[in-house]
């Protein structure tokens, strides 16, 4: 082998082990690189509220930590690294993180972040509690996040018990919450206006009453109703009570309604009849009559009637027409009594015995008051209506036979 060639050998053996040799110090220094990063790294317990989240990190800053691991830490958040120690596994980072707390009332809802109890959440809002006025927390509970705090203001309600008003303050609740609150319970006749479920609202008026029922029964009279009927027995012009009206009764029974103690409303449940009424009837005479103007003295002096200017009773019932005969002398008569003068016989079944009676001619000649006491003989042959008595046969003949009006005065 030449000596260049020798020489050029020896410079390329020589090239490549020095080659080697910084391959071999790159790879150490790598291993000793890579030895001293993976040194470099720890584990931290990172504590946002209830989450937990673990890091593997070699940042020695823990808001750094923090934001290597995506976990946002606002202006009014708070790092507490006091368990913090950087390399060290299983040291904690705790994220403290304000409550966002909302108070609501009429006005609205203010929303801000806050740790404390209810009562120093709406102090700082600025919110006055009322007395009345109800808070849906204690106000010693604290606050957490995402808490609502809601002020129910209280409102105006009348309770009208029996009449009496008495005003509550109510910020919720039903009627019958309201009735407890002003100190009511109805009774077993009370009536509330408002179903006891349904809520209260603002200006409200609840009324509770007594409603008592009382029965009770009254007699009332039944006036008696009139009526006119024709009587052609009677003369034309004369007006009799035939049949005399009575009153009726009924019984009514009547429903009361009290309202608080005061009448309110009455109605009529029942009526009976207890006694019925009777109608009157008045008879009015059609028949007519002989027109008659009387003169002279009455034969018959048994007694003495009210006349009109015509000589004939002003007042009297019935009148019969018709032809009038004499008789004298007997002993007795149908009704017992001894014949006389002013005793007249009659048709009985026409005029009963004991009727007074008026008797006029249509010639004048008056034989006056007069009792019907006796039974002509007359009453089969349907000519005569009476028989009148007197003194003598020489009075009856000059009687003879004569029309007549027999006024009965009963």
């Amino acid at each position: 082998m030449s000596e260049q060639k020798r020489n050029r050998f020896s410079v390329t053996r020589i090239l490549k082990r020095m080659l080697a040799t910084v391959l071999v110090i790159t790879l150490v220094w790598g291993t000793i690189h890579a030895t001293a990063s993976d040194d470099a790294y720890y584990y931290v317990d990172l504590h946002d509220g209830k989450h937990v989240t673990t890091a593997y990190t070699a940042k020695t800053i823990a808001k750094e930590v923090l934001a290597e691991a995506g976990i946002p830490v606002s202006s009014y958040d708070t790092i507490d690294d006091s368990k913090f120690q950087p390399g060290a596994d299983g040291c904690v980072i705790t994220v403290n993180r304000p409550n966002l707390v909302g108070v609501n009332d009429e006005s609205g809802t203010v929303y801000f972040t806050f740790d404390g109890t209810v009562a120093e959440a709406i102090e700082e809002a600025k919110v006055t509690i009322g007395k009345e006025d109800l808070v849906n927390y204690k106000e010693n509970a604290p606050v957490q996040d995402g808490m609502i705090i809601s002020v129910a203001r209280a409102f105006p309600v009348t309770v009208c018990y029996h009449g009496k008003k008495i005003p509550v303050q109510m910020a919720v609740g039903t009627v019958g919450d309201a009735l407890k609150k002003a100190g009511v319970t109805p009774g077993k006749n009370d009536r509330v206006s408002i179903d006891l479920k349904e809520v209260v609202s603002s200006g409200m008026s609840i009324l509770v009453d007594e409603i008592i029922y009382k029965e009770r029964v009254q007699t009332q009279i039944i006036p008696f109703a009139s009526v006119c009927k024709k009587d052609s027995s009677m003369a034309q012009g004369a007006q009799r009570i035939t049949t005399k009206g009575e009153d009726g009764q009924i019984e009514v029974t009547y429903r009361d309604k009290f309202v608080n103690g005061e009448l309110r409303d009455t109605a009529k449940i029942n009526e009976k009849i207890i006694k019925k009424s009777v109608t009157q009837v008045t008879s009015i005479g059609t028949k007519k009559i002989y027109n008659v103007r009387a003169k002279g003295v009455p034969y018959s002096t048994l007694g003495t009637v009210p006349l009109d200017s015509n000589g004939v009773p002003q007042y009297y019932t019935k009148v019969f027409t018709g032809s009038g005969t004499a008789y004298t002398g007997g002993t007795g008569t149908a009704s017992g009594r001894k014949p006389a003068v002013g005793l007249v016989a009659v048709d009985p079944k026409k005029i009963p015995y004991g009727t007074h009676l008026y008797i006029v001619a249509t010639d004048g000649t008056v034989y006056g008051y007069c009792i019907a006491a006796d039974t002509g003989g007359f009453i089969y042959d349907g000519r005569t209506i009476v028989d009148v008595y007197m003194d003598s046969y020489e009075d009856c003949v000059q009687w003879g036979r004569k029309n007549v009006n027999v006024y009965v005065l009963d």
